[in-house]
Protein backbone atom coordinates (compact mmCIF):
# COMPACT_ATOMS: atom_id res chain seq x y z
CA UNK A 1 0.00 0.00 0.00
CA UNK A 2 1.32 3.54 -0.87
CA UNK A 3 1.81 6.41 1.64
CA UNK A 4 -1.29 7.41 1.19
CA UNK A 5 -3.53 4.96 -0.04
CA UNK A 6 -6.25 3.70 1.87
CA UNK A 7 -8.40 0.86 2.30
CA UNK A 8 -11.08 2.15 0.33
CA UNK A 9 -8.58 3.51 -2.60
CA UNK A 10 -7.39 -0.35 -2.54
CA UNK A 11 -10.69 -1.08 -3.46
CA UNK A 12 -11.86 0.61 -5.90
CA UNK A 13 -8.25 0.56 -7.33
CA UNK A 14 -9.07 -3.68 -8.08
CA UNK A 15 -12.17 -3.08 -9.27
CA UNK A 16 -11.34 -3.72 -12.91
CA UNK A 17 -9.57 -6.82 -12.52
CA UNK A 18 -12.46 -8.08 -10.17
CA UNK A 19 -15.44 -10.93 -11.49
CA UNK A 20 -18.99 -10.53 -10.97
CA UNK A 21 -18.96 -11.74 -7.54
CA UNK A 22 -15.86 -9.62 -6.77
CA UNK A 23 -17.12 -6.90 -7.66
CA UNK A 24 -20.85 -7.30 -6.07
CA UNK A 25 -18.72 -7.86 -3.09
CA UNK A 26 -16.58 -4.57 -3.99
CA UNK A 27 -20.08 -2.50 -4.11
CA UNK A 28 -21.44 -3.94 -1.18
CA UNK A 29 -18.17 -2.19 0.61
CA UNK A 30 -17.99 0.69 -0.70
CA UNK A 31 -21.48 1.66 -0.52
CA UNK A 32 -21.43 1.71 3.43
CA UNK A 33 -17.37 1.91 4.14
CA UNK A 34 -16.36 1.25 6.70
CA UNK A 35 -19.49 0.08 8.53
CA UNK A 36 -19.78 -2.64 5.71
CA UNK A 37 -16.46 -4.26 6.60
CA UNK A 38 -17.29 -4.83 10.40
CA UNK A 39 -18.56 -7.90 10.58
CA UNK A 40 -17.28 -11.74 10.38
CA UNK A 41 -16.59 -12.86 6.97
CA UNK A 42 -19.81 -14.69 7.23
CA UNK A 43 -21.66 -11.69 8.15
CA UNK A 44 -19.98 -9.48 5.13
CA UNK A 45 -20.94 -12.40 2.80
CA UNK A 46 -24.43 -12.75 3.81
CA UNK A 47 -25.09 -9.19 3.49
CA UNK A 48 -23.04 -9.04 0.20
CA UNK A 49 -25.29 -11.83 -1.34
CA UNK A 50 -21.75 -13.87 -1.96
CA UNK A 51 -20.24 -16.89 -0.61
CA UNK A 52 -17.29 -16.53 2.11
CA UNK A 53 -14.77 -18.26 0.18
CA UNK A 54 -15.39 -15.25 -2.04
CA UNK A 55 -14.41 -12.78 0.71
CA UNK A 56 -11.49 -14.77 1.35
CA UNK A 57 -10.23 -14.54 -2.08
CA UNK A 58 -11.50 -11.16 -2.41
CA UNK A 59 -9.09 -9.53 0.73
CA UNK A 60 -6.24 -11.53 -0.83
CA UNK A 61 -6.50 -10.26 -4.38
CA UNK A 62 -6.12 -6.48 -3.29
CA UNK A 63 -3.13 -7.92 -1.57
CA UNK A 64 -3.75 -9.18 2.22
CA UNK A 65 -2.19 -12.08 3.16
CA UNK A 66 -6.25 -13.13 4.78
CA UNK A 67 -8.97 -11.56 6.40
CA UNK A 68 -7.20 -11.27 10.12
CA UNK A 69 -5.08 -8.56 8.28
CA UNK A 70 -7.68 -6.84 6.49
CA UNK A 71 -9.47 -5.93 9.64
CA UNK A 72 -6.21 -4.92 11.39
CA UNK A 73 -5.68 -2.56 8.68
CA UNK A 74 -9.03 -1.26 8.59
CA UNK A 75 -8.51 -0.94 12.60
CA UNK A 76 -5.80 1.05 12.12
CA UNK A 77 -7.71 3.21 9.37
CA UNK A 78 -10.36 3.82 11.82
CA UNK A 79 -8.00 4.70 14.75
CA UNK A 80 -6.94 7.58 12.20
CA UNK A 81 -10.36 8.78 12.38
CA UNK A 82 -10.86 9.51 15.56
CA UNK A 83 -7.19 11.40 16.33
CA UNK A 84 -7.16 13.82 18.52
CA UNK A 85 -5.56 17.04 17.58
CA UNK A 86 -3.00 16.79 19.91
CA UNK A 87 -2.28 12.71 18.99
CA UNK A 88 -2.72 14.22 15.38
CA UNK A 89 0.20 16.94 16.03
CA UNK A 90 2.53 14.34 17.45
CA UNK A 91 1.96 11.77 14.51
CA UNK A 92 3.65 14.47 12.51
CA UNK A 93 6.01 15.91 14.53
CA UNK A 94 8.74 12.99 13.95
CA UNK A 95 8.32 13.48 10.39
CA UNK A 96 10.32 16.82 10.16
CA UNK A 97 11.66 17.87 6.62
CA UNK A 98 14.62 19.62 5.65
CA UNK A 99 12.65 22.15 3.88
CA UNK A 100 10.24 24.99 4.81
CA UNK A 101 6.86 24.60 6.76
CA UNK A 102 5.19 26.70 4.37
CA UNK A 103 6.65 24.23 2.00
CA UNK A 104 5.95 20.69 3.03
CA UNK A 105 2.28 21.88 4.18
CA UNK A 106 1.22 22.93 0.53
CA UNK A 107 3.23 20.17 -1.07
CA UNK A 108 0.37 17.82 1.17
CA UNK A 109 -2.59 19.93 0.30
CA UNK A 110 -1.75 19.86 -3.61
CA UNK A 111 -1.73 15.83 -3.14
CA UNK A 112 -4.75 15.79 -1.28
CA UNK A 113 -6.33 17.93 -3.71
CA UNK A 114 -5.18 15.90 -6.59
CA UNK A 115 -6.19 12.61 -4.75
CA UNK A 116 -9.88 14.01 -3.89
CA UNK A 117 -10.46 15.23 -7.55
CA UNK A 118 -9.30 11.99 -9.35
CA UNK A 119 -11.13 9.88 -6.82
CA UNK A 120 -14.47 11.82 -7.78
CA UNK A 121 -16.83 9.13 -9.74
CA UNK A 122 -18.26 11.65 -11.76
CA UNK A 123 -21.85 9.76 -12.07
CA UNK A 124 -22.49 10.67 -8.11
CA UNK A 125 -21.35 14.13 -8.67
CA UNK A 126 -23.85 14.61 -11.48
CA UNK A 127 -26.64 13.12 -9.31
CA UNK A 128 -25.55 15.75 -7.04
CA UNK A 129 -25.54 18.43 -9.13
CA UNK A 130 -29.31 17.21 -10.50
CA UNK A 131 -31.00 17.17 -6.94
CA UNK A 132 -29.36 20.94 -5.89
CA UNK A 133 -30.67 21.87 -9.92
CA UNK A 134 -34.26 20.62 -9.00
CA UNK A 135 -36.12 24.06 -7.62
CA UNK A 136 -39.26 21.65 -6.49
CA UNK A 137 -36.81 20.30 -3.95
CA UNK A 138 -36.05 22.55 -1.28
CA UNK A 139 -32.14 22.63 0.33
CA UNK A 140 -31.08 22.32 3.58
CA UNK A 141 -27.42 22.38 4.98
CA UNK A 142 -26.09 21.07 8.26
CA UNK A 143 -22.31 21.23 9.45
CA UNK A 144 -20.04 20.18 12.19
CA UNK A 145 -17.88 22.06 14.55
CA UNK A 146 -15.45 22.92 12.15
CA UNK A 147 -17.68 22.13 8.55
CA UNK A 148 -20.05 24.80 9.25
CA UNK A 149 -18.17 27.48 7.52
CA UNK A 150 -18.24 25.09 4.47
CA UNK A 151 -22.18 24.74 4.72
CA UNK A 152 -22.45 28.36 5.74
CA UNK A 153 -20.35 29.43 2.16
CA UNK A 154 -22.16 26.69 -0.01
CA UNK A 155 -25.43 27.97 1.26
CA UNK A 156 -25.09 31.99 0.47
CA UNK A 157 -23.49 30.60 -3.16
CA UNK A 158 -26.69 28.59 -3.90
CA UNK A 159 -28.70 31.58 -2.58
CA UNK A 160 -27.69 33.53 -5.26
CA UNK A 161 -29.07 30.45 -7.95
CA UNK A 162 -31.91 29.52 -6.46
CA UNK A 163 -34.49 30.19 -3.27
CA UNK A 164 -35.39 27.44 -1.00
CA UNK A 165 -31.87 27.37 0.74
CA UNK A 166 -31.84 26.65 4.22
CA UNK A 167 -28.80 26.80 6.76
CA UNK A 168 -29.68 24.90 10.07
CA UNK A 169 -28.36 26.14 12.93
CA UNK A 170 -25.33 25.16 15.37
CA UNK A 171 -27.50 24.47 17.83
CA UNK A 172 -29.18 20.73 18.11
CA UNK A 173 -32.78 22.30 19.60
CA UNK A 174 -33.43 24.08 16.85
CA UNK A 175 -33.05 20.90 14.25
CA UNK A 176 -36.49 19.24 15.85
CA UNK A 177 -38.91 22.43 14.51
CA UNK A 178 -36.56 22.18 11.36
CA UNK A 179 -37.57 18.62 10.95
CA UNK A 180 -41.54 19.95 10.72
CA UNK A 181 -40.99 21.75 7.54
CA UNK A 182 -38.73 19.17 5.61
CA UNK A 183 -40.47 17.21 2.80
CA UNK A 184 -40.42 13.49 1.11
CA UNK A 185 -37.76 14.32 -1.76
CA UNK A 186 -36.00 17.78 -0.02
CA UNK A 187 -32.50 17.96 -0.39
CA UNK A 188 -30.08 17.57 3.08
CA UNK A 189 -26.71 18.18 2.40
CA UNK A 190 -24.22 17.12 5.26
CA UNK A 191 -20.76 18.23 5.91
CA UNK A 192 -18.73 16.18 8.57
CA UNK A 193 -15.39 15.14 9.00
CA UNK A 194 -13.70 13.03 11.60
CA UNK A 195 -14.50 13.64 14.80
CA UNK A 196 -17.83 12.57 13.49
CA UNK A 197 -20.60 14.68 15.51
CA UNK A 198 -23.24 12.10 16.45
CA UNK A 199 -25.80 14.57 16.47
CA UNK A 200 -24.74 15.46 13.09
CA UNK A 201 -25.61 11.86 12.41
CA UNK A 202 -28.57 11.40 14.25
CA UNK A 203 -30.40 14.38 12.42
CA UNK A 204 -29.48 13.11 9.16
CA UNK A 205 -30.61 10.12 10.10
CA UNK A 206 -34.08 11.76 11.09
CA UNK A 207 -34.33 13.39 7.83
CA UNK A 208 -33.36 10.21 5.73
CA UNK A 209 -36.71 8.69 7.65
CA UNK A 210 -38.78 11.60 6.74
CA UNK A 211 -37.74 9.93 3.24
CA UNK A 212 -35.22 12.96 2.11
CA UNK A 213 -32.21 12.91 0.12
CA UNK A 214 -29.52 12.95 2.15
CA UNK A 215 -25.57 14.30 0.74
CA UNK A 216 -22.60 13.58 2.31
CA UNK A 217 -19.31 15.43 2.16
CA UNK A 218 -16.97 13.13 4.01
CA UNK A 219 -13.73 12.90 4.85
CA UNK A 220 -11.31 9.38 3.37
CA UNK A 221 -12.51 7.32 6.36
CA UNK A 222 -16.17 8.42 5.72
CA UNK A 223 -18.68 9.44 8.61
CA UNK A 224 -20.97 7.51 9.59
CA UNK A 225 -23.80 9.57 8.09
CA UNK A 226 -22.75 7.41 5.30
CA UNK A 227 -25.40 4.73 6.24
CA UNK A 228 -28.58 6.60 5.72
CA UNK A 229 -27.16 8.95 2.35
CA UNK A 230 -27.79 8.31 -0.93
CA UNK A 231 -24.66 9.73 -2.22
CA UNK A 232 -21.13 10.79 -1.21
CA UNK A 233 -18.33 12.98 -2.04
CA UNK A 234 -15.23 12.33 0.13
CA UNK A 235 -12.33 14.31 0.30
CA UNK A 236 -8.56 13.46 1.36
CA UNK A 237 -7.70 15.97 4.29
CA UNK A 238 -4.63 14.86 6.39
CA UNK A 239 -2.18 17.43 6.69
CA UNK A 240 1.44 17.68 8.57
CA UNK A 241 -0.73 19.69 11.28
CA UNK A 242 -2.86 19.12 14.64
CA UNK A 243 -5.91 20.20 12.36
CA UNK A 244 -6.84 18.84 8.93
CA UNK A 245 -7.44 20.77 5.88
CA UNK A 246 -10.58 21.35 4.26
CA UNK A 247 -9.45 22.96 0.93
CA UNK A 248 -10.02 19.60 -0.90
CA UNK A 249 -13.84 20.43 0.57
CA UNK A 250 -14.11 23.39 -0.71
CA UNK A 251 -12.90 22.55 -4.03
CA UNK A 252 -15.34 19.95 -4.22
CA UNK A 253 -17.80 22.93 -3.29
CA UNK A 254 -16.85 24.93 -5.77
CA UNK A 255 -16.66 22.69 -8.48
CA UNK A 256 -20.38 21.70 -7.58
CA UNK A 257 -20.98 26.01 -7.77
CA UNK A 258 -19.66 25.92 -11.21
CA UNK A 259 -21.66 22.81 -12.61
CA UNK A 260 -25.31 24.23 -11.02
CA UNK A 261 -24.41 27.76 -12.68
CA UNK A 262 -23.69 25.87 -16.34
CA UNK A 263 -26.65 23.74 -15.59
CA UNK A 264 -29.23 26.91 -14.74
CA UNK A 265 -26.94 29.63 -16.33
CA UNK A 266 -30.24 31.92 -17.67
CA UNK A 267 -32.18 31.73 -14.63
CA UNK A 268 -29.05 32.33 -12.27
CA UNK A 269 -28.01 35.46 -14.67
CA UNK A 270 -31.57 36.54 -13.88
CA UNK A 271 -31.32 36.25 -10.36
CA UNK A 272 -27.69 37.66 -10.12
CA UNK A 273 -28.80 40.93 -11.77
CA UNK A 274 -31.56 41.48 -9.39
CA UNK A 275 -29.51 40.85 -6.53
CA UNK A 276 -26.66 43.25 -8.43
CA UNK A 277 -29.39 46.25 -8.39
CA UNK A 278 -30.56 45.60 -4.97
CA UNK A 279 -26.70 46.18 -4.12
CA UNK A 280 -26.34 49.34 -5.63
CA UNK A 281 -29.44 50.90 -4.41
CA UNK A 282 -28.14 49.92 -0.96
CA UNK A 283 -24.57 50.68 -1.34
CA UNK A 284 -23.75 47.62 0.28
CA UNK A 285 -20.08 47.51 -2.03
CA UNK A 286 -17.64 50.51 -3.20
CA UNK A 287 -18.41 51.14 -6.84
CA UNK A 288 -15.56 50.10 -9.21
CA UNK A 289 -14.02 52.96 -10.89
Amino acid sequence: MTQFQTLEDQLRAAMPTMTRAERQLASHMLGNFPLSVLGTVATIAQDAGVSAPTVVRFVRKIGFSGYPEFRAQLHEEMGERLASPITKHEKWADRLEIDHPLNRFALRVIENLRQTLSQQDLRTFDAVRDLLADKSRSVYLIGGRLTRSIAEYFTTALHVMRSDVTLLSSQPNTWPPALLDMSAGDVLVVFDIRRYEPSVQQFAELAHAQQMEVVLFTDQWVSPTAGVARHILTSQIEVPSAWDTIVPLIALVESMLSALQDANWQDTRERLERMERFYEEMLLFKRMR
